[in-house]
């Protein structure tokens, strides 16, 4: 099963899973870095989107997507307040952390899990509960990053010195 993974899928996804496990290395170090890519990391979170709409859900699903989407929202932004340690014009300093690890990691590997599920157990991969968990846990990953990119934008800058 382990071989079907590793060689069905799109050679792409291999180097996007080398960028992703990069960028969560380099959050987990004391950094200081320019705030707009973290403006544009939200755009990492269509990548749930994808894992979601395998699913060929009901409008309900879409709902329970969208709200865990604005529950991660939250817990992202307050999260991003704990880590930021200074803004000046353009750059933020951050501490180093590992959920931004966790999250990219359950967002990539959605898709694959959703796989596996449904080649062991159509029966659970087809139950509208799995959907809704799988959607659910999905938009609290995506919305995590939009919530830590509101927070840095929020966050007021110190003069430069």
């Amino acid at each position: 099963m382990l071989r079907g993974i590793l060689t069905g899928a799109p050679i792409w996804v291999w180097p996007l899973l080398a960028v992703l496990i990069a960028l969560g290395v380099l959050a987990s170090k004391t950094r200081t870095r320019p705030c707009l890519p973290i403006y544009l990391y939200w755009l990492l979170g269509f990548l749930s989107l994808n894992a979601v709409n395998s699913l060929a859900p009901a409008p309900v699903i879409w709902v329970a997507f969208g709200a865990a989407y604005v529950l991660g929202a939250g817990l992202g932004y307050q999260f991003q307040g704990r880590i930021i340690i200074n803004k000046s014009t353009g750059r933020i300093t951050l501490k180093g952390e590992w959920l931004s690890m966790v999250v990219l990691m359950v967002i990539f590997w959605m898709n694959f899990v959703g796989g596996v599920i449904n080649a062991v157990s159509p029966d659970i991969y087809a139950s509208s509960t799995y959907h809704a968990v799988f959607a659910m846990v999905a938009g609290i990953a995506a919305g995590t990053f939009i919530g830590r990119a509101l927070r840095v934008f929020f966050t007021a800058s110190t003069p430069d010195e």
